[in-house]
């Protein structure tokens, strides 16, 4: 009976391959797709749309100012005097005498003929403002992002761990029942049994609770993707090459930084052209008591046309100030730029140490694990000849599986690692 079990086990092992190619048969999910699909379900993906219509219609609404104004006044008025005469009364001759209630409609007409460029820079701002409003998106999109390639590799990390615990379970039990015969014969204490079996459920524990997190980020992943993902087996473990760690910085922030200075430039410009003489056409209709003669008494029409200048010659230095309010807004967002840059280099240095530590690893890792093959080869002659228990070779053979589950832990660290590189510089 004992000896079926041990078989068992040795199977269940050399088949494990066997069992993972039939699982590739499931549906599979790569990071891209889920990096596709979190992106394509993502609300915030419509502000680029609305931005559009938004910059659409304020664009619309500045080149109107180029259009004619056309006002229509109308005003009644009463006052307590109005202009006389002061000449003495001539036979025969009645002076006209101005009603003190005074009515009048006019429609006022003004076009624009030159504005000194505001129109031209009230456009450029509002394409920065454009610009800055669709980069704020992609810095949501990028952090949508960066939360789903965490998940990703969190969600097979877990597997990592999955594995590794259901080979230690699969070793303790092995021991177990090599301590019970030893316990039976009487050279182990039941003591000794007892606590290989709480160990074991040690494991089982840490199985519960590693797969029911890991159901928990599969679910999360689920909900930001909008697929269906029902195990880590689904996963296909990406590749990623790096072929120059020289320092680049594409993050969106960053670029954001750039916008931003833009739009002051522009806003400087801007200013500056607000000094500029303004030259109008500007035309009035009406009709009204009195009209443009004083001494008509009667209501009338009357018009207007000509060309009107605006210039505004002394401000009292407003403009110089504010060009200096933009000059160091400029500035603040200089020493910003400057201090993500200094992050992003120290953040840089932290991954590159990273890749390293675990190709490292992996290299003492292929070494371990040809030792142990070693090992399980010359274990496997003493299993043939007899010298040893089928137990004992299990054992050994486990501690193989686990070298090769170790190794393809860390593999998948360094993969992390190096996708937390590229997501650092922007190349997510």
């Amino acid at each position: 009976m004992k000896m079926n079990r041990t078989v068992f086990y040795i199977g269940l092992i050399l088949f494990f391959p066997a069992i993972l190619f039939a699982q590739e048969k499931q549906q599979k999910f790569s990071l891209q797709q889920c990096l596709q699909e979190a992106v394509k379900h993502f609300p915030t993906q419509k502000q680029f749309q609305l931005n559009q219509s938004k910059y659409a219609l304020e664009e619309n609404n500045i080149k109107k100012n180029y259009l004619p104004q056309l006002n229509l006044n109308g005003q009644a008025s009463y006052q307590s005097d109005v202009t006389k005469v002061p000449i003495p009364p001539i036979p025969g001759f009645d002076m006209p005498v101005i009603s003190k209630d005074w009515y009048k409609i006019n429609f006022d007409l003004d076009q624009l003929i030159w504005d000194g460029g505001l129109t031209k820079r009230q456009k450029q701002v509002q394409t920065a403002d454009y610009k800055i409003s669709d980069q704020q998106v992609k810095i949501k999109t990028f952090t949508l992002k960066k939360q789903v390639n965490i998940l990703y590799f969190n969600i097979l990390f877990l597997q990592a761990n999955l594995d590794a615990l259901h080979v230690l379970v699969n070793d303790l039990d092995a021991r177990i029942k090599e301590a019970e015969t030893a316990q039976r014969n009487g050279s182990l204490l039941q003591a000794d049994v007892d606590a290989l079996k709480v160990n074991q459920k040690l494991a089982e524990q840490q199985i519960i609770e590693k797969a029911g997190d890991q159901n928990g980020l599969i679910a999360f992943m689920n909900q930001l993707t909008h697929l269906k993902i029902t195990s880590a087996k689904e996963l296909i473990t990406p590749k990623v090459s790096i072929t120059s760690y020289t320092f680049v910085n594409n993050r969106p922030e960053y670029q954001l930084f750039n916008l931003q200075k833009s739009k002051l430039t522009a806003l400087e410009k801007m200013t500056t052209v607000k000094r500029m003489p303004v030259f109008k056409l500007f035309g009035q209709a009406g009709y009204g008591r009195p009209g443009y003669d004083f001494l008509n008494d009667k209501f009338d029409t009357y018009y207007m046309a000509g060309v009107r200048l605006h210039w505004n010659i002394f401000d009292w230095n407003r403009t110089k100030h504010e060009k200096q309010i933009l000059n160091i807004q400029s500035e603040i967002i200089q020493t910003e730029q400057e201090t993500f840059n200094q992050s992003l280099r120290a953040e840089l240095d932290k991954q590159l140490a990273g890749i390293q530590k675990f190709e490292k690893l992996i290299k003492t890792d292929k070494e371990i694990l040809q030792l142990q093959k070693n090992v399980v080869e010359a274990t496997g002659n003493k299993l043939k000849n007899g010298t040893i228990t089928a137990t004992s070779y299990l054992i050994e053979l486990n501690k193989e599986v686990k070298a090769q589950l170790t190794m393809q832990a860390h593999k998948l660290q360094l993969l992390f690692a190096k996708y937390q590189y590229l997501t650092a510089i922007g190349n997510l």
